[in-house]
């Protein structure tokens, strides 16, 4: 090996250890200080830094496009709700991984609506799919379902830094399957248990298919509808939202997605996956400051 790859790597693993000891007392820190204190404290730094780095102007710009009726003082207090709304779930991520499902409810409440179709689920045996988006805390939603006695294993990218990744994946209390080719054989084997699999379906990905989302199309994950189609399942929305400034949540779990079949299994997909697109604009039209604004979804 060359002397210019082994500097090379051995700064790299110093960065993911001094980036490693950087989160370990993170999430110490929010950790003792506790949920209230901590939500606050990362809500502000969050909007003192976020407002400061580049990808505030995208956020800004996919704002405009998405909804462009809003007025300037509108966006700019949703850019600044976005910002402390990201803090805050970096604040409470200690919290809630620390929290048992049972305990974790006590933040929480379910319309009877949203408890009435968590009972379907339970009662239906042969799983599905659910999905969300990064939307109010979208940590909380694995543990309201295991609460209710639902099996469910929450499909994710692991970080770049592999000791951050094992630091923050060890302390979630909940299964997680990365996305990879192994993470598609696992979910297959969680549906045909009877168990549910959570997708967050809002970010952006490389590889997909172009369907419409709010104004323009953005490259959209069709696995979702491809497994419900091949498979037979459910594909359910449910979403986590903040209530107001405090680590209280309302978590609402509608019934499956319908949507008009046609005589081609891509048309099908394109339909579903559309109509997912569709729930997360309505999400998130209505609670524009609790989205992620800086996914790049419509790059192209």
């Amino acid at each position: 090996m060359s002397l210019r790859y082994l500097t090379k790597k051995y700064l790299k693993e110093l960065r993911y250890f001094s980036e490693s000891l950087v989160v370990r007392f993170g999430l110490f820190f929010f950790y003792v200080i506790g949920e209230k204190k901590a939500s606050d404290l990362a809500a502000k730094i969050a909007i003192f830094v976020g407002k400061k780095i580049s990808v505030n102007k995208l956020a800004y710009k996919n704002l405009t496009n998405a909804l462009p009726k809003l007025s300037e003082s509108e966006k700019i207090q949703i850019i600044d709700g976005m910002w402390d709304n990201l803090g805050r779930v970096v604040g409470e991520y200690p919290h809630v991984a620390n929290y048992s499902p049972q305990d974790l409810m006590k933040k929480v409440q379910i319309n009877s609506e949203s408890f009435s179709n968590i009972e379907e689920m339970k009662k239906s045996k042969k799983g599905g799919i659910i999905f969300s988006g990064h939307i109010g805390n979208w940590e909380i939603g694995p543990k309201v379902f295991t609460n209710f006695g639902i099996k469910v294993a929450t499909v994710y990218r692991p970080l770049n830094n592999p000791r951050v990744e094992k630091m923050t994946a060890s302390i979630r209390g909940t299964e997680m399957i990365s996305k990879s080719s192994q993470g598609n054989r696992r979910i297959i084997e969680v549906i045909k248990q009877g168990g549910f699999v959570i997708i967050l379906a809002d970010q952006k990905i490389s590889e997909g298919e172009p369907v419409q989302f709010f104004h323009d199309k953005a490259v959209t994950a069709t696995s979702i509808a491809r497994i419900a189609l091949k498979y037979g399942v459910d594909v359910i929305p449910a979403r986590s939202i903040r209530i107001g400034k405090d680590f209280r949540f309302e978590v609402e779990v509608d019934k499956s997605l319908v949507f008009e079949k046609m005589n081609n299994i891509n048309d099908d997909v394109i339909n579903l996956t559309t109509k997912i697109n569709q729930k997360l604009e309505s999400w998130i039209s209505q609670y524009p400051a609790q989205w992620f604004w800086v996914h790049n979804r419509w790059k192209k």
